[in-house]
């Protein structure tokens, strides 16, 4: 299927790639099927893009990726609609991308968790307390 997208012009979604959320994702609850697109200019991030709204992407950071102790605790009740887990599960986090660029910062506390088995997806919030709804991590990305 073709979808058109506002930020990635008309893409070719095969049925395998989409992964649903069962209750959409929290300021986005009537979306349930995304895609994943890894942004080929900039290997940090992934997009999130709704295939029901092409004016929907959502950009996601693997923080491990630049925060290597970053170790969200997670009940393994948040993640049960995810089917069963094997070693295929992705986490997540939400990055605000604001204007000034300096100001851009990750959401800690809620990553969205994607069983690759199962293609299902759901957001979670974590356990732990050290962690933050707005981590800035602009001088993380500079190095």
């Amino acid at each position: 299927m073709k979808i058109k997208t506002k930020n990635f012009k008309d893409i070719e979604v095969l049925e395998e790639n989409i992964i649903t959320f069962k209750n959409g994702i929290p300021g986005f609850s009537a979306l349930k099927k995304f895609i994943l697109i890894e942004d080929e200019n900039n290997k940090i991030f992934t997009w999130l893009q709704s295939i029901e709204d092409g004016d929907i992407s959502i950009a996601l950071l693997d923080m491990k990726n630049i925060m290597t102790e970053y170790d969200p605790k997670i009940k393994k009740e948040m993640i049960e609609e995810l089917g069963e887990i094997k070693n295929n599960l992705l986490v997540y986090n939400v990055v605000v991308i604001p204007e000034n660029i300096k100001d851009i910062r990750v959401n800690l506390v809620a990553p969205i968790v994607i069983n690759l088995s199962t293609n299902k997806g759901v957001q979670v919030i974590v356990e732990n307390k050290e962690y933050k709804v707005k981590h800035y991590i602009y001088e993380l990305l500079k190095k």
